[in-house]
C-alpha cells in the first residue's frame, strides 16, 4: 500500500501538536468509553469479571500479540493466571512450508517472490488469530537475541523449534539451537572441526545466548573488580574449549536436495562421518567446570550446555531479556532478581519463567492507571505495533497490498525471524538519547518506522480499504461509527486501541483535527486519517 505523504503533509503539523501534548492512562472513567460495539464480544451479565478492561488490555499487549475484545474478556473472567494456564496447555502452532517454498529456481525471479513472500504471510495470519498467543509472544522475545537470517524455508524451521521449546526448558531450547541446521549455516559450526577449529558459534552461544560478557549478580547488576572494573565470565581459554566442545557437527547431507534447500533445513545436524576424527574428545575446563577426556560428541555437547545453563550468569541473563520484551524495558533489580530465582529453582522452565515475568507485581501494579510509574513500560517495536493494530482492527489473516495481492503489508523495520545481523534488531543495552534510560526499541523508531506507521492505513483511495475487508477486518465498525459522529469513531478507537482509558487531552486534539481537517471526508477517508492519527501517538506507541 502506498505512503501519499503528499497528502499527509497538509495536516501532518497538526498530528505532531496533538502528540506532543499525549497524556498517559487516565482511571477517569476508563470503561465507559468500552461499551460493545458492532461485532465486540461482550460476556452476559451473570459471567464473573474478575479483571477491569484496562487491566485485561494491559496484560495481554504484554502476554500476547496484541488485545481484542475476544481475548479481553475471556481474561476478565478468568482472570491473567488462569489465562496463562490455558495459554500453557495450548497446542503448538508450526507452520508447514509447501514444496514451493522448498524447492524453488532461484533463477527465476516469480518463483523466487513467491517463496519469499510464503513465510511472512502466514507468520502474519498465525500471530493475528492463532491461539497460542502467549507461545507466539515467548518465542519472538527469545528470538530477537538468538536470531539468525537465512531463506524462506530455513526461516519457516528455525521458527518451528522456537515455537516447540519457547515454553519449555531453556537447556533444551539452546541444544535444539545448537543443532539446528541454520544456526550451524549462519554461525559455522558446521565448518568445526578439530583440527580446523571456527570459534564462531561457541562464542556467541556464550556472550549473546546464555552467560554473557561480565559477571552478574542475580538482580542483573555487574560484579566489579575491587577498582571497579568489571569482571569478566569468560576467557579466550575458555572459548577455545568450548570450540572443541562443540567440534564435529555436520549438516544432515541427503542425495538430491534441492540448492534453495541445500542445508536439509527440516533435520537436525549429525555427527561428522569424515573425517573421523572431526570432533576433539580431549579434556576440557570451561570456566572452572571440567569435561573429561574421551566423552562423544553429544556427551561433550551436553555438558557444555549444562555448565552454561547452571552458570550464575544465565538465570539474570535470560530474565533480563524476557522482561524487556515482554514487560519493561528497564526493568528494576529486584525484577530481574526474583525472575532469575525462577529461572534457576526450575532449572530453567521458561514457561514457569515468563509466569513469574507476567504475574510479578511489577508487571501488574499499573493495572490501576493511577498507580503507573514512569519506569514501567516500554516502546511497541515495529512488529508488535504492527500486529497489535492488526489484531484491534479485528483481522483474521494478514493484510494484502492493493496493488501487490501476493506481498503482506509488513513491519518492515523488523522482518520477521530474520534478523539484519547475529546481534539481532538492537542492542538490550541501548538507550535513549539524553535520559539514558535503557530503550532498545527506540532504535528502531526510526523516520522510516513512523512513516509506515503513517502509511499502513493510509486509504486514500476507496480501493485500498478492500485488502482490509479481505482479511476479515472489522471495517464495517469503523465505517459505521464515522457515519454516525466523530464521537462514536473516537469512542470505537478508543475500545480497540487504548484500552477504554484515551487521555482527554489526546481525545479532544483528535476531535478539533476532525472537525477542521476532515469536514466532508467519505467514512472510509475519515477512519483512515483518523486511525494514523492516533495510532501514530505516544499513548498507543508504548505499553504501560
Amino acid at each position: 500500500m502506498h505512503t501519499c505523504l503528499t497528502a499527509i503533509k497538509p495536516w501532518l503539523w497538526m498530528l505532531f501538536l496533538v502528540l506532543s501534548a499525549c497524556g498517559g492512562p487516565t482511571s477517569d472513567n476508563p470503561g465507559a468509553s468500552f461499551a460493545p460495539s458492532s461485532g465486540q464480544v461482550h460476556a452476559p451479565d451473570s459471567a464473573p469479571l474478575n479483571t477491569s478492561v484496562y487491566a485485561a488490555a494491559r496484560f495481554l499487549e504484554q502476554a500476547s500479540w496484541g488485545p481484542t475484545p475476544t481475548e479481553i474478556q475471556r481474561v476478565r473472567q478468568t482472570g491473567p493466571e488462569a489465562w496463562i494456564n490455558q495459554q500453557l496447555a495450548q497446542p503448538i502452532s508450526i507452520l508447514n512450508a509447501p514444496n514451493y517454498v522448498i524447492d524453488y529456481d532461484n533463477n527465476n525471479a516469480a518463483a523466487q517472490q513467491q517463496a519469499n513472500n510464503w513465510f511472512p504471510r502466514r507468520f502474519y495470519d498465525l500471530s493475528i488469530s492463532g491461539n497460542d498467543q502467549l507461545r507466539q509472544r515467548v518465542s519472538w522475545a527469545l528470538f530477537n537475541y538468538i536470531p539468525v537470517n537465512s531463506g524462506p524455508y530455513p526461516t519457516t524451521e528455525y521458527f518451528n523449534t522456537f515455537q516447540r521449546q519457547s515454553l519449555g526448558n531453556y537447556k533444551d531450547l539452546l541444544r535444539a539451537v545448537t543443532l539446528h541446521p541454520v544456526m550451524g549455516v549462519f554461525l559455522n559450526n558446521e565448518q568445526n572441526e578439530a583440527s580446523k577449529p571456527n570459534e564462531n558459534y561457541a562464542r556467541e552461544l556464550m556472550q549473546l545466548f546464555s552467560v554473557g560478557l561480565v559477571k552478574l549478580n542475580m538482580d542483573g547488576s555487574t560484579q566489579r573488580s575491587p577498582n571497579g572494573t568489571p569482571i569478566e565470565t569468560y576467557t579466550q581459554i575458555d572459548v577455545v574449549n568450548a570450540t572443541k566442545a562443540l567440534s564435529g557437527w555436520s549438516l544432515a547431507w541427503e542425495p538430491n536436495l534441492p540448492s534453495t534447500n541445500w542445508m536439509n533445513a527440516g533435520k537436525t545436524m549429525i555427527a561428522k562421518k569424515w573425517p573421523t576424527n572431526a570432533h576433539d574428545a580431549g579434556a576440557k575446563t570451561i570456566m572452572g567446570s571440567n569435561i573429561p577426556a574421551g566423552q562423544t560428541l553429544q556427551q561433550d555437547l551436553e555438558s557444555l550446555l549444562g555448565i552454561l545453563v547452571n552458570h550464575p550468569n544465565t538465570a539474570p541473563f535470560v530474565s533480563r531479556r524476557l522482561i524487556q520484551s515482554l514487560v519493561s524495558s528497564d526493568p528494576t533489580p529486584a525484577y530481574i532478581e526474583r525472575i532469575a530465582k525462577v529461572f534457576k529453582q526450575t532449572q530453567g522452565d521458561l514457561g514457569q519463567v515468563v509466569k513469574a515475568i507476567l504475574l510479578d507485581p511489577e508487571a501488574r501494579t499499573a493495572d490501576d492507571p493511577a498507580k503507573s510509574t514512569p519506569r514501567v513500560g516500554k516502546l511497541k517495536e515495529p512488529l508488535l505495533q504492527h500486529i497489535n493494530t492488526l489484531r484491534g482492527l479485528g483481522c483474521k489473516t494478514a493484510v494484502m497490498h492493493w496493488d501487490q495481492p501476493t506481498v503482506a503489508i509488513r513491519a518492515w523495520e523488523q522482518d520477521p525471524f530474520r534478523a539484519p545481523n547475529v546481534f539481532g534488531y538492537t542492542s538490550p543495552n541501548y538507550k535513549t538519547p539524553e535520559s539514558l534510560i535503557p530503550s532498545p526499541e527506540q532504535k528502531l523508531l526510526t523516520t522510516n518506522e513512523i512513516n509506515r506507521r503513517l502509511g499502513a492505513l493510509s486509504w486514500w483511495q476507496e480501493k485500498e480499504v478492500q485488502p482490509y475487508r479481505d482479511a476479515g477486518c472489522d471495517v464495517q465498525d469503523f465505517l459505521t461509527a464515522a457515519q454516525t459522529s466523530d464521537d462514536a469513531l473516537l469512542n470505537l478507537i478508543n475500545a480497540r486501541f487504548f484500552k477504554g482509558a484515551m487521555s482527554p487531552t489526546l481525545r479532544n486534539g483528535a476531535l478539533n483535527v476532525m472537525k477542521t481537517n476532515m469536514n466532508g471526508n467519505p467514512a472510509w477517508q475519515k477512519t483512515s486519517r483518523t486511525l494514523q492519527l492516533l495510532l501514530s501517538s505516544p499513548a498507543y506507541g508504548v505499553i504501560r
